[in-house]
C-alpha cells in the first residue's frame, strides 16, 4: 500500500498536467490583453479628467446667472443634448410643449431624440445610477470603443489605442449625449459587415440587428447608410471581376447567392434604413409630417443649398471676426463648422495620387471615403451646416481613417522624423486630435465668448 503522502502527489501531478494540457485558443493567446486594458483605463481617466472640465467650465458660467446651478452637472444636464435624454429617460416620450407656444413643424418634439440612448439611460436609473445615468451609459460607452476598435484595425500597441481619448471634435463624445453611442455601435456594424467575408450568412443576421439599433439612436446614424451601400457594391463587383473563365455558375447567381461577403454591409445599411424608418413612421403619427422636417428641425437653413457662393458668404464674417480678435460664439460656431469641412475634405482626398515621391503607401478603402464625405454633401444638400463637427465626431469612418493616417495600416512601420515630409504632416494629424477637441469643447454650450 502507497503512503498517503506519495498518493497526494500523484494526485497533484495529475491536476497540474491537466492544467497544463489545456490551452486557450490561438486568438486568444495572442489577443494583445496588455495594450487592451492599459488603454481602456486610460480612456476612463481621460473620460474623468475631460468630464470635469467640462463640468468646471458649465459651473463657471451658470453660477454667474444662479449659483443654485451649479448642483446641476454640465456632462449630465447643460452640456449639449444631455438634459432632453435625462428628461426622457425619467418621464418617458410626452407630446407636452415644454415652450408653451403653438406647435411649429421647425420645433423639436420629445419624439425628435432617438429613443435608445434614453432607454438605456433609464435602465441605469432604475438600477440605482441617478441623475447622470447617460453620463454612465455615456461612459461605458467610450470605455468600450477600446476593444472594437482595436478588432477594426489590429492595432496592438496601447498608445496607438489611447489616441481615441482625442478624437477630432471628440469632446462631443465626453458629455451624456448619443454620439459616443452611436459611434460604438457602428463600429460593431462595422465589424460585422467585416465578418460577412468568412462567415456571411451570421454576418448578415447580425449586421441586419446592429444596423437597426444604429438607426434608433441618432439621425447622423443614417449618413452611415452611403458607405455600407458603396462597401457592399464594391464586393460585388469585385466578385464579377475575379470571376475565373471556366466559372460554371452565372453572373446573377455569382452576384446575388447567399455566400457572397457583399450581403452584410448590405444587410447593415438596410438595417440602419429600418430602425429608423420605424422610428419615423411613430413619430410622424404625433408630429404631423415630421419625417418631411427631419433636418429642418435640428436648424434653420443657414445657406442656399448647393450654391458655393452662399456658403462662402455664410463663413465671410466669421473669419473677418477672428482676423480681427472679436469673435463671438455665432461666429466661433461657424469657425468650428468651417474647420470641419476643411479636416473632412482633407481626410477624404488624403493619400490619394499624385503622392509626394517615395511617400508611405497608406490606403483608405473607398467606403471609409464616402462615409466622410456623406455629410460634407448632406450638408451642401439642405444650406446647413449645424452640428457638422458631431456628424463627424460620430462615424466610424473618420475616426478609422484619421487613425490610419497617423498610424499606418496594421503592422505597417511609418515615420515620424519631423525632418521627412511624412513625418511632418503625420504629427500635423496627429496634432489636429487635440486642437479639434478644444475647439469643439469650446462650443459645448457654455459660451465662453460674448
Amino acid at each position: 500500500m502507497a503512503a498517503p503522502h506519495t498518493s497526494r502527489g500523484i494526485e497533484l501531478y495529475t491536476q497540474v498536467s491537466r492544467i497544463h494540457a489545456f490551452r486557450l485558443p490561438d486568438g486568444l493567446r495572442h489577443y494583445p490583453w496588455r495594450a487592451v486594458a492599459l488603454a481602456m483605463a486610460g480612456l476612463a481617466l481621460a473620460m474623468l479628467l475631460g468630464s470635469a472640465a467640462i463640468n468646471a467650465a458649465f459651473a463657471w458660467r451658470v453660477r454667474q446667472i444662479d449659483p443654485a446651478y451649479t448642483a446641476l452637472s454640465g456632462t449630465c444636464y447643460f452640456a449639449g443634448d444631455a438634459r432632453h435624454y435625462t428628461r426622457i429617460a425619467l418621464n418617458g416620450y410626452s407630446d407636452y410643449d415644454l415652450a408653451l407656444l403653438p406647435p411649429h413643424y421647425a420645433q423639436l418634439n420629445d419624439r425628435g431624440w432617438w429613443p435608445l440612448f434614453p432607454a438605456l439611460a433609464s435602465g441605469v436609473i432604475a438600477l440605482g445610477g441617478g441623475a447622470c445615468s447617460g453620463q454612465i451609459v455615456n461612459g461605458l460607452s467610450f470605455v468600450l470603443l477600446v476593444p472594437v476598435f482595436q478588432a477594426l484595425t489590429r492595432e496592438r500597441r496601447a498608445l496607438a489605442l489611447l489616441a481615441l481619448a482625442v478624437l477630432p471634435f471628440g469632446a462631443w463624445l465626453y458629455v451624456g449625449g448619443a454620439d459616443t453611442l452611436l459611434l460604438l455601435l457602428s463600429g460593431l456594424l462595422a465589424l460585422a459587415a467585416r465578418a460577412g467575408a468568412t462567415r456571411p450568412r451570421a454576418a448578415s443576421l447580425a449586421a441586419l440587428a446592429l444596423g437597426a439599433l444604429v438607426g434608433l439612436t441618432e439621425p447622423h446614424g443614417l449618413l452611415l447608410i452611403p458607405a455600407f451601400g458603396a462597401w457592399s457594391l464594391g464586393l460585388a463587383a469585385s466578385r464579377v471581376w475575379m470571376r475565373s473563365a471556366d466559372e460554371p455558375r452565372s453572373l446573377w447567381r455569382l452576384v446575388l447567392e447567399d455566400a457572397s461577403p457583399a450581403w452584410a454591409p448590405f444587410f447593415a445599411a438596410l438595417g440602419i434604413a429600418l430602425g429608423a424608418g420605424a422610428w419615423l413612421y411613430q413619430a410622424s403619427g404625433h408630429y404631423p409630417l415630421w419625417p418631411l422636417m427631419i433636418m429642418r428641425t435640428r436648424a434653420p437653413a443657414e445657406f442656399a443649398a448647393w450654391s458655393p457662393g452662399a456658403f462662402a458668404r455664410t463663413f465671410q464674417d466669421a473669419i473677418a471676426l477672428a482676423w480681427r480678435d472679436q469673435l463671438s460664439m455665432p461666429a466661433l460656431q461657424r469657425g468650428v463648422e468651417l474647420a470641419a469641412l476643411v479636416f473632412g475634405l482633407a481626410l477624404a482626398f488624403g493619400r490619394q495620387a499624385p503622392l509626394w515621391p517615395q511617400s508611405e503607401r497608406i490606403r483608405l478603402p473607398l467606403h471609409w471615403r464616402v462615409g466622410i464625405l456623406t455629410p460634407l454633401m448632406i450638408m451642401f444638400a439642405i444650406g446647413q451646416s449645424h452640428a457638422l463637427e458631431r456628424a463627424l465626431a460620430s462615424s466610424v469612418f473618420v475616426a478609422l481613417a484619421w487613425h490610419r493616417l497617423v498610424f499606418g495600416e496594421p503592422g505597417q512601420i511609418v515615420r515620424w522624423k519631423l525632418a521627412s515630409f511624412p513625418g511632418l504632416i503625420r504629427w500635423l494629424w496627429l496634432l489636429a486630435g487635440p486642437a479639434l477637441w478644444l475647439l469643439s469643447f469650446l462650443l459645448l454650450g457654455w459660451e465662453p465668448l460674448v
